[in-house]
């Protein structure tokens, strides 16, 4: 009977030392894979290291950054959300609100996105590719609030149009007959001088765009990728 019971004492002293072996086993196979780019087997491996203990704060980490280069955004979003809300050390925490940004810039949650790099940089201020995450968020931001207000500027003006239409009169014969003639094309109208002076403009036009463009995105860079633990 004694020796069962230390039998049984035994088995339950080596059961989590060896379970824990599986886990980081587990774990460093996923690193391969995920090094590898076999981002697929990366999260079978964590999963099965979370299988064996669900509190796991690595295997979640590179789980959710396994799901993120699958472009699945809102699973990882869901993992570092939690995560961050664990008892982790503050640079462990800063890695995860730098990839919670990225993966709410891949929602197209640029505001969450913001805000989560803005909670990396409170923890570590010096973290130039978090600094340059936010200011492209903070660009991101600023064209989106652009295009919104230039929709509802058109929005406003065909608005406007539409009531001048309504309380316009129709056109009388004499009227529409000037608007015929008016509208009909007159060749003399453009010396070819004034025609060529056109065409010089809106090919330098053309070009400052174009350069204008090049400038921006050599400044717009891809986000900074995700870290790894």
């Amino acid at each position: 009977m004694i020796r069962f019971f230390v039998f049984i004492l035994l088995v339950l002293m080596i059961m989590p030392q060896t379970l824990a072996q599986s886990e980081n086993a587990r774990i460093r196979q996923g690193n391969r894979d995920y090094n590898q780019e076999n981002f697929q087997d990366a999260e079978r491996s964590f999963r099965e290291a979370l299988e064996a203990n669900p509190q796991n704060r690595k295997a979640l980490y590179n789980l959710a950054n396994a799901l993120y280069r699958q472009g699945r955004y809102e699973e990882a979003s869901n993992i570092l959300d939690g995560l961050s809300q664990m008892d982790i050390p503050d640079n462990k925490r800063a890695d995860v609100y730098h990839n919670l940004g990225n993966a709410n810039m891949g929602l197209q949650n640029i505001q969450e996105g913001i805000e989560a790099y803005k909670n990396s940089l409170r923890i570590r201020p010096d973290d130039n590719d978090t600094r340059h995450n936010l200011a492209y968020a903070l660009r991101q931001l600023q064209e989106q609030e652009q295009q919104q207000q230039d929709q509802q500027d058109q929005d406003d003006q065909e608005g406007d149009d539409e009531q001048d239409q309504q309380q316009d009169q129709q056109p009388g014969d004499d009227d529409q007959q000037d608007q015929e003639q008016q509208q009909q094309p007159r060749p003399d109208q453009i010396s070819p001088q004034d025609a060529e002076r056109i065409l010089d403009a809106l090919n330098q036009r053309e070009q400052e765009v174009q350069e204008r463009i090049d400038r921006e995105e050599r400044q717009a860079r891809p986000v900074v990728p995700e870290r790894q633990w």
